[in-house]
């Protein structure tokens, strides 16, 4: 992976990104070691439009409808709840649109001078490492997949409600729990 992975560095303005449908504790673990890294950062929603269906032949469930049940305004009120519920100053952080299906639109909504923070644990994640070098982003591996284990996914998340197990309420913190019974998302899925 052509990227850095330097732990000394700190920057002024950082990048997480993901889909987060739903934010849980995997997300959190990620967005928390990126903060640490710089003084602000973006928290980039992916596939913020869940009506647009921009196939990925890396990862195909990413456009499936059932896929992406939560809005981008859902997902950003979450990750502020999950985000200020661990201790971040709700002033340390902010969301945008961010999207990695469609590259060519990135730099309209992030510019090169942030430096992108990433997990790497699949072909999808080294993917993105090399369409954001190759747009001219600082990428930061804050890991690899042997480095942390990923352990929880937003599928297996959305699948335990789909069932009606309780499985899930333990892979996400506090807020989304609690936001993801105020929306109902059980219907939705």
């Amino acid at each position: 992976i052509a990227a850095r992975m330097s732990p000394l560095q700190r920057y002024a303005q950082g990048c997480v990104h993901g889909r987060f449908q739903p934010p849980h504790k995997g997300h959190l673990r990620y967005i928390l070691a990126a903060k640490e890294r710089c003084s602000f950062l973006w928290i980039g929603i992916a596939r913020y439009d869940i009506g647009e269906e921009v196939p990925c032949s890396l990862a195909r469930h990413r456009a499936e409808r059932a896929s992406n049940p939560l809005t981008y305004f859902e997902r950003m009120s979450i990750l502020t709840g999950a985000l200020t519920e661990a201790g971040l100053p709700r002033g340390s952080f902010g969301f945008v649109p961010f999207p990695i299906d469609m590259p060519a639109r990135l730099t309209g909504f992030v510019p090169t001078s942030v430096a992108c923070f990433l997990a790497v644990y699949d072909d999808w994640d080294r993917h993105k490492v090399k369409t954001l070098s190759a747009l001219g982003y600082e990428v930061v591996v804050l890991w690899e997949g042997g480095e942390r284990e990923k352990g929880i996914s937003g599928q297996s998340i959305r699948a335990s409600i789909r069932q009606g197990t309780r499985a899930w309420e333990s892979m996400v913190p506090g807020a989304t729990k609690k936001a993801l019974r105020a929306l109902r998302l059980d219907r939705r899925l």
